[in-house]
Protein backbone atom coordinates (compact mmCIF):
# COMPACT_ATOMS: atom_id res chain seq x y z
CA UNK A 1 0.00 0.00 0.00
CA UNK A 2 2.96 2.30 0.66
CA UNK A 3 6.30 2.29 -1.00
CA UNK A 4 9.47 4.22 0.36
CA UNK A 5 11.88 3.62 -2.43
CA UNK A 6 15.55 5.14 -1.71
CA UNK A 7 14.50 8.00 0.24
CA UNK A 8 16.66 10.62 0.93
CA UNK A 9 15.88 13.46 3.31
CA UNK A 10 18.45 15.97 4.71
CA UNK A 11 18.28 19.14 6.76
CA UNK A 12 21.83 19.43 6.69
CA UNK A 13 24.58 16.87 7.82
CA UNK A 14 23.94 14.60 8.62
CA UNK A 15 21.20 13.16 6.79
CA UNK A 16 17.84 12.27 8.06
CA UNK A 17 17.60 9.21 6.23
CA UNK A 18 19.28 7.82 3.42
CA UNK A 19 17.96 5.56 0.66
CA UNK A 20 15.53 4.62 2.58
CA UNK A 21 13.53 1.42 1.23
CA UNK A 22 10.42 -0.05 2.90
CA UNK A 23 6.83 -1.13 1.98
CA UNK A 24 3.86 -1.15 4.42
CA UNK A 25 1.08 -3.36 3.57
CA UNK A 26 -2.47 -2.46 3.83
CA UNK A 27 -4.26 -2.99 7.27
CA UNK A 28 -0.70 -3.33 8.65
CA UNK A 29 -0.25 -1.54 12.11
CA UNK A 30 3.32 -0.87 13.02
CA UNK A 31 4.20 0.10 16.12
CA UNK A 32 7.60 2.86 15.44
CA UNK A 33 10.36 3.20 18.41
CA UNK A 34 13.94 5.32 18.36
CA UNK A 35 15.96 7.51 20.27
CA UNK A 36 15.32 11.03 20.21
CA UNK A 37 16.26 13.01 17.04
CA UNK A 38 16.34 9.88 15.07
CA UNK A 39 13.29 11.01 12.22
CA UNK A 40 10.11 9.66 13.50
CA UNK A 41 8.21 12.50 13.39
CA UNK A 42 10.06 13.54 10.35
CA UNK A 43 9.11 10.52 8.42
CA UNK A 44 5.25 11.14 9.40
CA UNK A 45 6.08 14.76 7.64
CA UNK A 46 7.20 12.33 4.53
CA UNK A 47 4.52 10.34 4.46
CA UNK A 48 1.99 13.12 4.81
CA UNK A 49 3.62 15.60 2.16
CA UNK A 50 4.48 18.21 4.68
CA UNK A 51 8.32 17.15 3.73
CA UNK A 52 9.30 16.14 0.49
CA UNK A 53 12.87 14.35 -0.15
CA UNK A 54 15.60 15.10 -1.46
CA UNK A 55 15.84 11.74 -3.58
CA UNK A 56 13.54 8.84 -3.37
CA UNK A 57 10.29 7.74 -4.55
CA UNK A 58 7.16 7.22 -2.09
CA UNK A 59 4.15 5.25 -3.87
CA UNK A 60 0.61 5.20 -2.42
CA UNK A 61 -1.74 2.45 -3.34
CA UNK A 62 0.44 2.61 -6.63
CA UNK A 63 -0.03 6.47 -7.38
CA UNK A 64 3.12 8.46 -6.74
CA UNK A 65 3.12 11.15 -4.66
CA UNK A 66 6.25 12.02 -3.79
CA UNK A 67 5.96 15.50 -4.92
CA UNK A 68 2.33 15.34 -3.95
CA UNK A 69 1.30 18.72 -1.63
CA UNK A 70 0.17 17.77 1.77
CA UNK A 71 -3.27 19.11 1.44
CA UNK A 72 -4.02 16.71 -1.43
CA UNK A 73 -2.66 13.74 0.62
CA UNK A 74 -4.82 14.74 3.23
CA UNK A 75 -7.59 13.28 1.86
CA UNK A 76 -6.67 9.75 2.78
CA UNK A 77 -4.42 10.02 5.67
CA UNK A 78 -5.49 11.33 9.08
CA UNK A 79 -2.43 12.52 11.40
CA UNK A 80 -2.39 13.02 15.36
CA UNK A 81 0.12 15.14 17.17
CA UNK A 82 1.67 14.65 20.45
CA UNK A 83 1.19 18.28 21.15
CA UNK A 84 -2.58 18.08 21.92
CA UNK A 85 -2.78 22.13 20.68
CA UNK A 86 -1.71 21.11 16.98
CA UNK A 87 -5.23 19.07 16.71
CA UNK A 88 -7.89 21.50 17.25
CA UNK A 89 -8.58 24.84 17.03
CA UNK A 90 -8.56 26.22 20.60
CA UNK A 91 -10.76 29.31 19.86
CA UNK A 92 -13.93 27.11 18.99
CA UNK A 93 -16.21 24.77 21.05
CA UNK A 94 -15.87 20.74 21.43
CA UNK A 95 -18.83 20.50 18.82
CA UNK A 96 -17.90 23.13 16.27
CA UNK A 97 -14.75 21.40 15.99
CA UNK A 98 -16.15 17.71 15.75
CA UNK A 99 -18.32 19.70 12.64
CA UNK A 100 -15.43 21.13 11.38
CA UNK A 101 -13.64 17.76 11.03
CA UNK A 102 -16.91 16.11 9.47
CA UNK A 103 -16.41 18.29 6.89
CA UNK A 104 -12.94 16.67 5.87
CA UNK A 105 -13.09 16.67 2.03
CA UNK A 106 -15.88 18.68 1.24
CA UNK A 107 -16.39 22.46 0.67
CA UNK A 108 -18.85 23.79 3.21
CA UNK A 109 -19.40 26.15 6.69
CA UNK A 110 -18.97 24.65 10.21
CA UNK A 111 -22.71 25.84 10.46
CA UNK A 112 -23.57 23.18 7.89
CA UNK A 113 -22.08 20.73 9.59
CA UNK A 114 -23.54 21.54 12.64
CA UNK A 115 -27.27 20.93 11.14
CA UNK A 116 -25.56 17.72 9.66
CA UNK A 117 -23.98 16.57 13.00
CA UNK A 118 -26.53 18.16 15.74
CA UNK A 119 -25.06 18.09 19.24
CA UNK A 120 -26.60 15.05 20.56
CA UNK A 121 -25.02 12.91 17.78
CA UNK A 122 -22.19 14.00 18.36
CA UNK A 123 -22.19 13.35 22.07
CA UNK A 124 -23.68 10.22 21.03
CA UNK A 125 -19.83 9.44 18.74
CA UNK A 126 -17.59 10.53 22.06
CA UNK A 127 -19.64 8.78 24.75
CA UNK A 128 -17.97 5.21 24.12
CA UNK A 129 -14.82 7.11 25.77
CA UNK A 130 -15.85 7.48 28.94
CA UNK A 131 -15.47 11.53 29.25
CA UNK A 132 -18.61 13.65 30.03
CA UNK A 133 -19.07 14.86 26.65
CA UNK A 134 -22.15 17.01 27.09
CA UNK A 135 -20.86 19.02 29.37
CA UNK A 136 -17.91 19.87 27.14
CA UNK A 137 -19.40 20.40 23.84
CA UNK A 138 -20.58 24.53 24.64
CA UNK A 139 -16.90 24.88 26.22
CA UNK A 140 -14.06 26.24 23.86
CA UNK A 141 -11.91 23.40 23.17
CA UNK A 142 -8.80 25.43 24.70
CA UNK A 143 -10.46 25.64 27.78
CA UNK A 144 -10.17 21.72 28.16
CA UNK A 145 -7.22 19.75 30.09
CA UNK A 146 -4.66 18.39 27.34
CA UNK A 147 -5.49 14.82 27.91
CA UNK A 148 -9.62 15.25 26.88
CA UNK A 149 -8.17 17.47 23.87
CA UNK A 150 -6.18 15.01 22.81
CA UNK A 151 -9.01 12.37 23.25
CA UNK A 152 -11.64 14.28 21.08
CA UNK A 153 -8.93 14.91 18.50
CA UNK A 154 -8.50 11.55 17.92
CA UNK A 155 -12.78 11.34 17.51
CA UNK A 156 -11.93 13.91 15.10
CA UNK A 157 -9.49 12.32 12.99
CA UNK A 158 -11.39 9.00 12.54
CA UNK A 159 -15.25 10.66 12.15
CA UNK A 160 -14.22 9.67 8.35
CA UNK A 161 -12.31 6.35 8.45
CA UNK A 162 -8.83 7.38 6.61
CA UNK A 163 -6.72 5.50 4.77
CA UNK A 164 -3.81 5.90 7.09
CA UNK A 165 -3.58 6.98 10.31
CA UNK A 166 -0.27 8.25 12.11
CA UNK A 167 -0.40 8.59 15.95
CA UNK A 168 2.63 10.70 16.84
CA UNK A 169 2.74 9.66 20.65
CA UNK A 170 -0.79 10.28 21.40
CA UNK A 171 -1.08 9.08 25.09
CA UNK A 172 1.94 11.16 26.04
CA UNK A 173 -0.26 14.22 27.76
CA UNK A 174 -2.43 11.55 29.30
CA UNK A 175 -2.89 9.63 32.46
CA UNK A 176 -2.77 6.30 32.74
CA UNK A 177 -6.50 5.47 32.76
CA UNK A 178 -7.42 8.54 30.20
CA UNK A 179 -4.51 6.54 27.56
CA UNK A 180 -5.64 3.33 28.52
CA UNK A 181 -9.44 4.54 26.87
CA UNK A 182 -7.48 5.97 23.92
CA UNK A 183 -5.80 3.18 23.09
CA UNK A 184 -8.67 0.87 23.26
CA UNK A 185 -10.91 2.91 21.33
CA UNK A 186 -7.98 3.22 18.65
CA UNK A 187 -7.05 -0.19 18.13
CA UNK A 188 -11.07 -1.48 18.29
CA UNK A 189 -11.79 1.14 15.69
CA UNK A 190 -8.59 0.30 13.58
CA UNK A 191 -9.28 -3.19 13.70
CA UNK A 192 -12.84 -2.87 12.41
CA UNK A 193 -12.46 -0.61 9.95
CA UNK A 194 -8.70 -2.56 8.66
CA UNK A 195 -7.41 1.36 8.53
CA UNK A 196 -3.06 1.14 8.07
CA UNK A 197 -1.45 2.61 11.22
CA UNK A 198 1.52 3.50 12.20
CA UNK A 199 2.15 4.62 15.73
CA UNK A 200 5.15 6.34 17.02
CA UNK A 201 5.77 5.95 20.96
CA UNK A 202 8.71 5.50 23.22
CA UNK A 203 6.84 3.27 25.70
CA UNK A 204 8.23 -0.16 24.52
CA UNK A 205 6.24 -2.64 26.72
CA UNK A 206 3.79 -0.52 24.23
CA UNK A 207 5.35 -0.70 21.74
CA UNK A 208 5.61 -4.97 21.66
CA UNK A 209 1.92 -5.04 22.61
CA UNK A 210 0.15 -3.16 19.83
CA UNK A 211 0.26 -3.82 16.23
CA UNK A 212 1.68 -6.21 13.89
CA UNK A 213 5.06 -5.31 12.88
CA UNK A 214 7.45 -2.83 14.82
CA UNK A 215 9.51 -0.62 12.95
CA UNK A 216 12.97 0.95 15.00
CA UNK A 217 14.25 4.34 13.71
CA UNK A 218 18.17 4.39 14.34
CA UNK A 219 21.19 5.72 12.45
CA UNK A 220 18.73 6.91 9.05
CA UNK A 221 17.53 3.61 8.25
CA UNK A 222 14.88 1.23 9.49
CA UNK A 223 15.09 -2.04 11.70
CA UNK A 224 11.84 -3.94 10.61
CA UNK A 225 10.37 -6.65 12.89
CA UNK A 226 7.21 -8.88 11.54
CA UNK A 227 4.87 -10.19 14.54
CA UNK A 228 6.99 -13.19 14.90
CA UNK A 229 9.67 -11.55 15.04
CA UNK A 230 8.28 -9.74 17.81
CA UNK A 231 7.04 -12.02 20.11
CA UNK A 232 10.92 -12.87 20.90
CA UNK A 233 11.76 -8.99 21.69
CA UNK A 234 11.94 -7.89 25.13
CA UNK A 235 11.65 -4.28 25.97
CA UNK A 236 15.16 -4.25 27.63
CA UNK A 237 16.60 -5.29 24.15
CA UNK A 238 14.95 -1.90 22.24
CA UNK A 239 16.37 1.15 23.06
CA UNK A 240 16.64 1.01 26.39
CA UNK A 241 15.19 1.90 29.91
CA UNK A 242 16.11 4.79 32.14
CA UNK A 243 19.40 3.42 34.13
CA UNK A 244 17.72 3.43 37.84
CA UNK A 245 20.97 2.17 39.10
CA UNK A 246 22.93 5.05 37.79
CA UNK A 247 20.48 7.61 39.07
CA UNK A 248 20.92 6.24 42.51
CA UNK A 249 17.45 4.31 42.83
CA UNK A 250 16.58 0.29 42.63
CA UNK A 251 13.94 -0.27 40.28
Amino acid sequence: MIVFKNIDVSFGTPSVFRNLTASIDAGDFITMIGPNGAGKTTFFDVIAGKVLPQSGRIIIDGVDVTHQHEIDRAACIARLFQNPRLNTVASMTVAENLALASLKGRRAGVRSAMHSFPEEVLASIVRPLGIAIDDLLSRPMGALSGGQRQIIALVMATLHPPKILLLDEPTAALDPQAATKMLLFATSFIRQHGITTILITHDQRLALTLGNKLWVLRDGGIMQFDEQEKRLLEAEMLIGDVDYAVLGYSK
